[in-house]
């Protein structure tokens, strides 16, 4: 297994040209190798004191339990999706509030922590500060389409093969608790088309809006946020079904149910 050091994630940033602009950081370390000179159990230590030197810096911190518990406590270290996130909500930093789409991060200003992120891709919520600020997503070791933020660029696109699903519960956080719907931008359940992201990742790479940079036993994936919202609406202009997989036979909305509003031609 390869390894990496601090010094070519310094390198990494570098190359996405990071400079003061926001982080969202995708991770998976078992990916990546082993970092220098450093024991497995301390890398999330010494990964978390070099991240958190940036100005702003943040990880998403989802859990995809609330539509069945109904419940969920935001100050408890419950991230499934990487175990950075859940050091850093264990060390007591901020993070947004969304029962399942949570980030956590170092700067209290964009976070928000007491702002209600009722729908997580639409405007000002934590993807459209990142777009407005022109922060940069960055997939470390991981697969390019585990970033979740195509699907606020496909929200601000307003394709209409997805569509806002209400899930109503408790979130506790660490002032309050509030009993609300918060709103996934989710497929039908009873459709069989999916996403397919993968010839459009490649197109990225082919204009230079996305970039890889090898690292350890593994490769980075990254690209500024406003270049690639702009550039997923193009790519979709003359087929608005192009990042799927086959073509839906019908509309959704919700209303009480998921229901049919409109049959494609």
């Amino acid at each position: 297994m390869k390894s990496y050091s601090l010094n070519d994630l310094e390198n990494m940033l570098d190359f996405f040209e990071l400079k003061n602009r926001p982080l969202l950081l995708h991770s998976s370390l078992f990916s990546i190798g082993k970092l220098k000179n450093t024991s497995f159990e301390n890398t999330p230590k010494k990964l978390l004191e070099f991240f958190c030197e940036l100005e702003n810096f943040n990880q998403p911190a989802f859990n995809y339990t609330f539509p069945k518990t109904k419940y969920i406590d935001l100050t408890l270290p419950n991230s499934e999706v990487g175990i950075l996130s859940n050091e850093m909500i264990k060390k007591g930093f901020f993070r947004t509030i969304h029962p399942i789409f949570s980030f956590v991060g170092n700067n209290k200003n964009f976070i928000k922590p007491d702002f209600v992120d009722h729908n997580p891709f639409g405007k000002n919520s934590f993807f459209d500060r990142l777009t407005q600020n022109n922060g940069v997503v960055i997939v470390l070791g991981a697969n390019p389409f585990v970033a979740t933020y195509i699907i606020y660029a496909e929200f601000m696109a307003k394709v209409q093969y997805r569509f806002l699903k209400p899930f109503f519960g408790e979130v506790k956080t660490k002032e309050k608790i509030i009993k609300d719907s918060f709103y996934h931008f989710a497929f039908p359940l009873n459709e069989s088309y999916k996403h397919n992201y993968c010839e459009f990742h490649k197109y990225l790479l082919d204009k230079k809006i996305a970039k890889e940079f090898k690292i350890g036993s593994s490769k980075a994936y990254g690209f500024d946020t406003q270049k690639f919202s702009e550039e997923l609406k193009n790519y979709i202009k003359e087929n608005p079904f192009r990042l799927l997989d086959s073509k839906p036979k019908y509309f959704y909305i919700f209303d009480k149910e998921e229901k049919i509003i409109k049959e494609i031609e």
